[in-house]
């Protein structure tokens, strides 16, 4: 059987102190017990990297599984592929004509080739340093060739030509040339005329017509085979693929489900073996619980007597504390009159030489001693500035203070040590007590001698200066200091207006004026510093100025060194503790957060702010939520029939349905954070009540507070923002969606009416009104959201994107004054603009554009712009693209100079033309870091209320109109407003038109949420 062991915050084990303290049943089992819980503890946390390897290996086989099955498919295609452009190529072959015709386009190619050729090497001998008789002589070797070249080439043209032309017009194979010469070329008659002076003619075309018969045919048979093949091959390949693709994916799956299997395998044989000696330990126990229970009263009672005797010493020290803390006061204050009298005597000041003897003085004799000190410090008058200055800094209330709480350290850790030596016999707390001794005595020497450095160095400084001021140097430094400071500002101004001028001589570049700007304010303020360290007053001045900086940072050094020692003993000190106090304290901190830190953790900073929370919530907040301090709102009760109940007509009792609906909201939504609240803190104490079974101490307030400053710090600032978004954001959603499942509306108008819960009548209106084409109207409705929504995103991007990337070319000069022109669009508010061009096409003669129209003589009589379905929706599309690029605008303007200039030479360099750097560099990096932005547009388009509203109201109407209102440039979300605001009879149209909202929303999220995936996946 193994003895109980403690375990620090490093996973250190440690002995008990006292052994016959844990030589008992109950220290066994809780052996077996933490053994069994740390073994867990192991598990899962090797099980969450397990997990993580084995995501990260799937992830691994499935993106090789999906490049296989690509790599295999291009192969398939492939091999189909080169069957496919074979038989393609044969294709030419299937007639003469075509063979001919093929053969012909080749000896045009052929020439062309010539051509290039020739015009190459003539450009090439105009750039080389060669003799020009050696470029002529090479341009007449040039000529011959490639005139024997093309003297080939048209034969074979003339000749292919000649048969194309008679077989086309004439069946027979006669090759009669005769028949055709009006159908030949001047310079092919006169090859042809001089081709019969020497020899038969037709036999000649007949000769190479056969030999072209008989290639053809070889040809043609090669095509057939390959025909053959791929019709016999392609079934059994396309066959053989798919086994094949099959195989790779049961490949890939079985080493899915093997690396699966292993990972649940090992992850329960672990726990099973935890159990198993978890069993097989308490077994032994069992075994010998008689022999155990037999030593254990002679153990109790040698632990009890030395524990005894331990608390007896702790509880006398303790009362002798109390009383050494009262005189260490009176102490603290003779010790500061003690540094004062010895810094008076080291600068040879004349003063009284006290016995500073106090340790055998009672509190009475230390009180006349002080009272002896403060009168001859108060009544003497020094001559000398130094004595004068010391008494003045030293003798303040702050510095008593001070040196009060100096001495209450030291006095702590006396107490401490003595604590401890008196506990360590028995328990490790001794231990950390001798541990918080140390780190209190270090803090004391810390503190003073901080304090002390800073006193004299104040006391020297004001001493130097008035010595300065006496001797009359005063006023000379600070005119000397002034001079100097002058002419280095004169220089400075000399400096600046020099660079101005080199940069408008263009000597230097902009951002090399820039550097040389910041280059010049250092110079000058490093000069301003050497020139007051120069001076005496100045000096001096700049040490009083900061030394109480100083002083405090060199304090928060001080403090923060004695929290990371006591840290240091808390992690590396085990405690004992016998109690199991983890349900205990989760239970205490689920009814009431902060009761386990205060009782049983010591957590006392953190116990009174988790108890004020939780007094705010048990007294303010849970009552509010279920009705209490204010009748308005029945809070989550009041869900239940929305305050109909309490309706009454009779009495004049009207209780506001909505108001119900939104308090009940917010009280289940109060309800969530308190749950959360109590849940987490039940969570906390019980994984601290775990460590400390296991010997780990409870963390302190300065621990929490490092880490409130350090990781913690995110999630604290962004508490407040998920808090205000829950409810200014969630809430009214919420509300809405619940709005949806009630008749509120025409007929349950509230408050003068109640509203009743109706569960999914609303969303079921779709299918009652059918017959009144609400489908119709839906269908008109939902396809003009799309066209606009589409429409009214792309093209504003679009547009930005394009006066982004022109307004950003380097060969653009008054850039800046571009990029405000192309800003002013969104500059001027989008209802000043929407009203002022609505007045523009105004219908009749008092429309501007019609006036124009009509004068330049463009449209015979005035339209009616905006009561044309065609027109109204293709103005109401091009006003929001005027309204949105200049915001695309301004988003891709800021992209474009972040991109890195090196892509675009490395681009040039590789080739690139302007086009191809713009789609394969410029465009992609900018839909990277935009993408979330245009994703909102495309959100907030789907949504454009204000635009439709203001510009065309949603008209004009269609010309078969329903009873629901749609008109034609209507989208989901004005026309849902339609539907809240006219006097239609729809009973509980509000509801209703909640459902609608709730449906359009859900489209608007799941499309900018996949976006927003997808632009996340792209990004990394």
């Amino acid at each position: 059987m193994k003895e109980l062991k403690l375990y620090n915050w490093y996973g250190e084990s440690f002995d008990s102190i006292l052994p016959s303290s844990v030589n008992n049943l109950k220290a066994y089992k809780k052996q077996v017990r933490n053994i069994f819980m740390r073994t867990n503890d192991r598990i899962k946390s090797q099980e969450k990297v397990d997990k993580d390897l084995f995501l990260r290996a799937r992830t691994k086989l499935n993106d090789n599984l999906k490049r296989e099955l690509a790599s295999h498919k291009v192969a398939y295609k492939n091999k189909v592929v080169v069957l496919k452009d074979s038989i393609k190529k044969l294709s030419y072959f299937d007639s003469m004509e075509s063979l001919l015709k093929f053969e012909i386009k080749k000896l045009n190619k052929s020439k062309k080739d010539i051509q290039s050729y020739a015009q190459d090497f003539v450009y090439s001998l105009t750039k080389s340093a060669d003799e020009v008789e050696y470029k002529i002589e090479n341009i007449h070797k040039l000529q011959e060739r490639t005139f024997v070249d093309e003297q080939e080439l048209f034969k074979k043209y003339t000749i292919y030509n000649i048969i194309l032309l008679y077989i086309s017009n004439y069946k027979d194979l006669d090759f009669d040339i005769s028949k055709i010469e009006h159908l030949l070329l001047p310079i092919e008659l006169n090859w042809v005329n001089k081709f019969k002076e020497s020899s038969n003619i037709s036999e000649y075309f007949k000769n190479i017509y056969s030999n072209l018969e008989k290639q053809r045919e070889s040809l043609q048979a090669k095509k057939s085979e390959l025909l053959r093949q791929y019709n016999e091959t392609h079934k059994l390949q396309k066959e053989l693929f798919i086994k094949e693709q099959q195989n790779i994916k049961l490949e890939t799956q079985q080493k899915i489900l093997k690396l699966e299997y292993e990972y649940n395998e090992n992850l329960k044989q672990q726990r099973l073996q935890a159990k198993i000696s978890k069993k097989e330990a308490l077994a032994k126990i069992k075994e010998q619980e008689s022999l155990i229970k037999s030593n254990e009263n002679r153990n109790n009672n040698i632990s009890n007597s030395i524990i005894e005797s331990s608390k007896s010493k702790v509880a006398q020290i303790k009362s002798n504390y109390k009383n050494e803390l009262k005189i260490q006061k009176v102490r603290s204050r003779i010790q500061l009159y003690k540094d004062l009298t010895n810094y008076l005597l080291k600068h040879k000041v004349e003063v009284n030489k006290f016995d500073f003897s106090l340790n055998k003085l009672s509190f009475e004799e230390l009180q006349n001693k002080e009272n002896e000190l403060s009168k001859y410090y108060s009544e003497n008058k020094f001559n000398s500035k130094l004595a004068q200055n010391a008494i003045r800094f030293f003798l303040t209330k702050t510095n008593f203070y001070r040196s009060v709480k100096e001495g209450k350290l030291l006095i702590k850790s006396q107490y401490k040590n003595l604590v401890g030596l008196a506990r360590e016999k028995y328990t490790y707390e001794g231990h950390f007590n001798k541990e918080e001794s140390k780190a209190l005595k270090e803090a004391f020497i810390d503190s003073r001698l901080t304090r002390l450095k800073y006193r004299y160095e104040k006391i020297e400084a004001t001493t130097k200066l008035d010595e300065l001021k006496k001797e009359g140097v005063y006023k000379k430094e600070q005119n000397d200091f002034k001079a100097a400071k002058e002419k280095i500002l004169n220089e400075h101004k000399h400096n600046l207006k020099e660079a101005k001028e080199k940069l408008k001589s263009k000597e230097i570049s902009k951002p090399a004026y820039k550097n040389k700007l910041i280059e010049l304010n250092i110079y000058k303020k490093e000069a301003i510093n050497e020139e007051k360290l120069k001076s005496r007053i100045q000096s001096n001045k700049e040490i009083l100025k900061s030394l109480f900086w100083r002083e405090l940072a060199e304090t928060k050094i001080n403090k923060k060194l004695y929290e990371s020692k006591i840290t240091e003993a808390q992690k590396s000190i085990p405690v004992e503790t016998m109690r199991n106090l983890r349900w205990l304290t989760a239970f205490l901190n689920f009814i009431f957060p902060g009761l386990s830190e205060l009782i049983f953790f010591k957590q006392y900073a953190k116990g009174i702010l988790m108890s004020l929370v939780s007094l705010i919530s048990l007294t303010l907040i849970i009552p509010f939520s279920f009705g209490f301090y204010w009748q308005e709102m029945g809070g989550i009760p009041g869900f239940s029939d929305l305050g109909a109940h309490l309706y009454s007509f009779e009495n004049g009792v009207f209780p506001d349905a909505r108001i119900y609906l939104f308090g009940g909201v917010i009280s289940v939504i109060l309800m969530v954070f308190i749950t959360v609240f109590h849940t987490v803190s039940s969570l906390g104490a019980y994984r601290v009540a775990k460590q400390l079974e296991y010997g780990s101490r409870p963390s302190k307030w300065a621990h929490t507070k490092r880490w409130l400053n350090t990781s913690g710090f995110p999630w604290m600032i962004s508490l407040l923002g998920w808090i205000l978004m829950v409810f200014i954001v969630a809430t009214p959603v919420i509300t809405s969606i619940l709005v949806s499942f009630t008749n509120y509306g025409f007929k349950h108008e509230a408050p003068a009416q109640s509203v009743d819960w109706v569960g999914l009548k609303q969303w079921g209106k779709w299918w009652i009104f059918r017959e009144q084409n609400l489908f119709l109207s839906l269908q008109r409705v939902i396809l003009w959201t799309l066209v606009w929504t589409v429409a009214s995103t792309i093209l504003p991007i679009s547009l930005g994107i394009i006066i982004s990337v022109l307004t950003n070319n380097h060969r653009i000069r008054f850039k800046k004054l571009f990029r405000l022109i192309y800003i002013l669009p969104w500059a001027i508010p989008a209802f000043v603009t929407l009203t002022f061009i609505r007045s523009l096409f105004r219908g009749g003669d008092e429309g501007v554009i019609n006036v124009i129209l009509l004068g330049m003589g463009l449209i015979s009589q005035s339209k009616n712009w905006l009561n044309e379905i065609g027109t109204a929706r293709v103005l109401v599309v091009l006003v929001q693209t005027w309204i949105g690029y200049a915001w695309i605008f301004m988003l891709v303007t800021g992209n474009l100079q972040s991109i890195p200039k090196d892509i675009y030479e490395a681009g040039s360099v590789d080739g690139a033309k302007g086009r191809q750097l713009f789609w394969y560099l410029t465009l992609p990096s900018l839909l990277i870091s935009i993408a979330p932005m245009l994703i909102g547009q495309f959100v907030g388009a789907f949504n454009n209320f204000t635009t439709i509203s203001i510009f065309t109201g949603g008209g004009p109407s269609y010309a078969e109109s329903t009873s629901f209102g749609e008109a034609s440039t209507d989208i989901i979300i004005s026309w849902v407003y339609k539907l809240t605001t006219s006097s239609g009879n729809i009973e509980g149209n509000q509801a209703f038109a909640a459902a609608l909202t709730t449906l359009a929303a859900s489209f608007s999220i799941a499309v900018s949420a996949r976006g927003f995936i997808k632009s996340m996946s792209r990004r990394d």
